[in-house]
């Protein structure tokens, strides 16, 4: 081993040693991490789902999930309405231009909802399936809740298989 191989295994093996160091070991106790910050524009979107979680409860519909994501999409809320099975969209708008809440779920949103929804009916729910519909409950600034039953269905999606 020459000098100039001494000295690079000395370096190497020392960088090793800063990076145990870091590394935290197996077994160990690691700080509770805080979560992650929210943006203001989240936490609003937070407080909706909350609030729409609350409405749907006190229309008598039952909660079966929350934020159910996969690739194709999100569903904000998962309801049983008797025996049939409700995704909910929540949108939320401080302003009504551009055509309001309700106006923001389009053909491209409608067709992940129901991406979502498939995937969820395939991974997660447990014998027959049920009758589904997709909702939509839009919150605006100064109006009291809109709880858009049958906001769409699968026939009236361009694109969908």
């Amino acid at each position: 081993m020459t000098a100039a191989d001494t000295q690079a295994y000395a370096l190497a093996h020392a960088a090793q040693r800063r990076a145990a160091r870091r590394r935290p070991r197996p077994g160990r106790r690691q700080e509770a991490e805080s979560p992650p910050r929210r943006s203001p524009t989240q936490q609003a979107g937070d407080r909706a789902e909350h609030a729409a979680l609350a409405h749907l409860r006190a229309a008598g519909l039952v909660l079966v999930a929350r934020n159910v994501a996969c690739r194709a999409g999100e569903i904000d809320l998962v309801m049983r309405e008797g025996p049939v099975l409700v995704f909910v969209e929540v949108r939320a708008r401080a302003l009504g231009r551009y055509g309001g809440a309700a106006a923001s779920v389009g053909p491209a949103k409608r067709v992940r909802l129901a991406r979502a929804a498939a995937h969820f009916l395939r991974t997660r729910w447990k014998g027959p399936l049920p009758p589904c519909r997709f909702d939509v409950l839009t919150f605006e600034a100064d109006a009291p809740p809109r709880w858009i039953r049958h906001a769409f269905s699968l026939e009236t999606l361009p694109g969908f298989r």
